[in-house]
């Protein structure tokens, strides 16, 4: 059977050793859950050259979003407010580009952290910059290691894939010091930490559009049975 092939976006980084120089990267662990799941891994250089995008969009079987940096505030309409971390619009114009392309081939689409986060502001949702901005008390950007969870999560609804592979309620590790503010009008929320926070949308009006705050990944590739499941269920959807 033939392997579907999965692009993973990458951070667009200043290399440190020489002057106006740039690099890819990305966390091995999205690879190799998508490897574990079944599929071809292609990382993807940020660019804004619409001709290769669609190419791209037209080979590939399913976009993953990866975690990375903070999404430019003007996106949603607001200054850069105090705690905003690093920002990239370079990587903010490539991965809205991808987005466009995909929406009108309606192929796959797994979004994870950030990429939940650029996602919703895609579709006119807005974000808090920081942590700061939310009245919690749970450790949202935890320093331990990756696989182990932080916080509950309970799953909304009962008509999803996630409810299908978790049930009621899950432990999710954590990452992050953004989050949803204002859910986009197209998302549907199907999971929520116990302060209120979206911790996953499902876009109902797509074949396969589903995004965590939370990664998986790192749960994936250090043995998290259930974790795997999405992206089993991903890549079955880009078959």
């Amino acid at each position: 059977m033939k392997k579907p092939l999965i692009g993973i976006t990458s951070s667009y980084e200043h290399n440190p050793d020489m002057l106006n120089s740039h690099k890819t990267s990305v966390s091995m662990d999205y690879s190799l859950a998508i490897i574990e799941a079944g599929g071809i891994p292609v990382v993807l250089p940020v660019h804004d050259n619409i001709e290769v995008i669609r190419n791209l969009a037209g080979y590939l079987d399913g976009l993953l979003l990866s975690g990375g940096v903070d999404p430019d505030p003007v996106l949603f309409g607001e200054d850069c407010l105090q705690g905003l971390g690093n920002i990239s619009p370079e990587r903010d114009k490539f991965e809205y580009m991808m987005l466009e392309e995909f929406e009108k081939n309606k192929k796959p689409i797994l979004g994870i952290c950030r990429g939940l986060q650029l996602a919703n502001i895609y579709y006119g949702g807005t974000l808090y910059q920081d942590i700061s901005y939310v009245n919690t008390q749970i450790q949202h950007k935890q320093k331990w290691h990756p696989d182990l969870p932080t916080h509950n999560v309970d799953i909304l609804g009962n008509n999803h894939i996630f409810y299908e592979i978790f049930g009621k309620n899950t432990r999710v590790n954590s990452f992050h010091h953004q989050m949803i503010k204002d859910i986009a009008p197209s998302l549907t929320p199907i999971a929520e930490s116990s302060d209120g926070i979206i911790e996953a949308f499902w876009k109902e009006d797509h074949p396969f559009f589903y995004a965590t705050q939370w990664h998986p990944e790192m749960m994936s590739v250090r043995g998290n049975k259930d974790m795997k499941k999405i992206f089993n269920k991903f890549i079955d959807a880009c078959l």
